[in-house]
């Protein structure tokens, strides 16, 4: 059922190299085995000042031992496409957990 794989980064305090505090983004999981799927069929466009712009809401599920967090950046490989999209709130299953996740591109 898992066929498809993600990489989950989430932003974390560094300091930079004068001492500062920042953020960097650093991978909490690779390569975990995971399901891409769409859902309602729900797709948005506008068009902007310079661009036309898309977007699409999907559904991950995966086991539900790992943490996502909202926000996270996701990185999927589905069927040979690559998508970077971002968390909502998981929604935890006993043997399973589903993530909305929401990707926003320019058409």
């Amino acid at each position: 059922m898992y066929l498809d794989r993600v990489t989950v980064s989430r932003q974390t305090p560094v300091l930079d190299d004068e001492g500062a505090d920042s953020f960097a983004m650093t991978d909490v999981y690779t390569d975990v085995p995971c399901k891409l799927s769409q859902y309602g069929k729900e797709l948005q466009s506008e068009q902007r000042d310079r661009e036309y712009w898309l977007r699409a809401d999907l559904r991950i599920c995966l086991e539900p031992s790992y943490d996502i967090q909202p926000d996270d950046a996701l990185t999927i490989t589905h069927e040979g496409q690559t998508f970077v999209l971002y968390a909502a709130q998981a929604f935890k299953y006993p043997t399973h957990q589903e993530i909305s996740v929401r990707r926003d591109s320019e058409a």
